[in-house]
């Protein structure tokens, strides 16, 4: 009995396993060395991250007009790149718009709405202020003269007597003292940039948030 031979044209076989073919030099360079632009360590999809996450940071913090350019660079970058890369880029574009539209509102409310109120309720608050200073100083002249003395509006201040007081107050003014004697006097002050217009000071009660009675 012969051994060793194959049949049919069948290799002959032993019990040690083939070795398998090694690949040719060419073909694992080529497996091994990525594409230039698409490897995950690439230098373009590395700035196009970048680029998108200073967008969203910069929208965070509502600087508007850098998050939109940014956000706009890294969309144009990521044009030929998967869907993914182009998420921060979308979202820092969309927080910059949000931030712009924001910014506007906010600005258009408060010269509409809020800067008007503020300066109203300043000038009442400096109206205060000035017609107590005037009235004090009434006071003082009163105590050394039973005779009430003159009042006047002068340009940034007042004079009672020969004393000058700075005025708080801008705009428009009247000042009027009326009265009999060291206790019966009032003060009144008028002006046109609040909301009150007319507060006075009663040598009596003080301060007043109305005209003298």
């Amino acid at each position: 009995m012969e051994t060793g031979k194959s049949t049919s044209g069948e290799q002959p076989t032993s019990g040690w396993p083939l070795a398998e073919a090694e690949p040719r030099p060419e073909e694992a360079q080529s497996a091994e060395v990525p594409t230039p632009g698409e490897g995950p360590g690439s230098g373009e999809r590395s700035s196009v991250d970048g680029l998108g996450l200073g967008a969203v940071v910069t929208g965070i913090l509502l600087l508007s007009p850098v998050a939109i350019v940014l956000g706009h660079l890294a969309l144009r970058r990521a044009k030929r790149r998967p869907a993914q890369s182009r998420t921060l880029a979308i979202a820092g574009t969309i927080l910059g718009y949000l931030g712009l539209l924001v910014t506007v509102g906010a600005v258009v409310a408060y010269t509409t709405t809020l800067g008007p109120e503020l300066d109203r309720a300043s000038a009442d608050a400096h109206a205060q202020a000035d017609v107590t200073a005037v009235g004090n100083a009434v006071a003082v002249a009163l105590e050394s003269d039973a005779t009430l003395p003159e009042v006047a509006v002068a340009d940034g201040s007042y004079t009672v007597g020969d004393t000058e007081l700075e005025a708080l107050l801008d705009g428009e003014r009247t000042l009027e003292l009326t009265g009999t004697s060291r206790t019966d006097w009032c003060v009144e002050l008028g002006y046109e940039s609040g909301d009150l217009s007319t507060v006075s000071y009663v040598g009596t009660a003080g301060f007043r948030d109305a005209a003298c009675a």
